[in-house]
């Protein structure tokens, strides 16, 4: 026998499920050893009762009391004989329908583009030739010159945007009507006037 003296945690059984406490878990427990399956229906509810009371905005929501029953469940080991009222899962159950994500596969060369500007790139590469298409793929050119120097803040050619284009759409095909883009110089004042304006509406929100 233990001396309550010396009855520290460490001594006692791990909580399953820590938030609910050891009272929750010990009344559980007790729960387990009555012989009366319709005594331990009654108590379960009770125990239910005591646990929707932590969270009393969600008493009503049918979905956190499915999740009450659940975790009712893991707090007694799944040992708890009982007619639940809701279907129990184990933790192996989630392990049957838990699928990988699988994350798309990105050029890391040219991730300061943004994913947006990929798209745009692949779908305006597709359209026929037309002065819509023309203008899109200026106006698309001109971001990416304005990403890149956000990212780099150094010179860049229109050729490297150019090329930068292409690879995005997978088409070595694709020119860019003869015109000049943007002004690398104009862009770098721009980007610092936009971030000088946020600077100071943040130092005013902070006063």
């Amino acid at each position: 026998m233990i001396d309550k003296k010396l009855y520290y945690n460490t001594q006692r059984e791990p909580l399953y499920l820590s938030e609910y406490g050891r009272h929750i878990q010990e009344m559980v427990n007790y729960i387990k050893t009555i012989e009366s399956k319709e005594e331990r229906n009654r108590l379960a509810h009770v125990v239910i009762q005591v646990m929707a009371n932590m969270t009393p905005q969600l008493r009503d929501n049918s979905e956190h009391i499915t999740k009450l029953w659940n975790q009712l469940a893991q707090i007694a080991n799944y040992e708890l004989d009982i007619d639940y009222p809701v279907t129990i899962y184990r933790q192996e159950d989630f392990k049957k329908y838990r699928k990988k994500i699988s994350y798309p596969k990105k050029n890391q060369q040219l991730k300061h583009y943004g994913n947006i500007s990929e798209q745009m790139a692949k779908a305006i590469s597709q359209m026929p030739e037309s002065d819509e298409r023309n203008q899109l793929l200026i106006a698309l050119a001109n971001h990416m010159k304005k990403q890149y120097l956000l990212f780099n803040k150094e010179a860049v050619s229109d050729e490297q945007i150019l090329s930068d284009l292409q690879r995005m759409a997978q088409n070595e095909s694709l020119v860019l009507p003869e015109v000049k883009l943007n002004e690398t110089r104009d862009i770098l004042y721009r980007n610092k006037h936009k971030q000088n304006k946020k600077n100071n509406n943040n130092k005013r929100r902070s006063l």
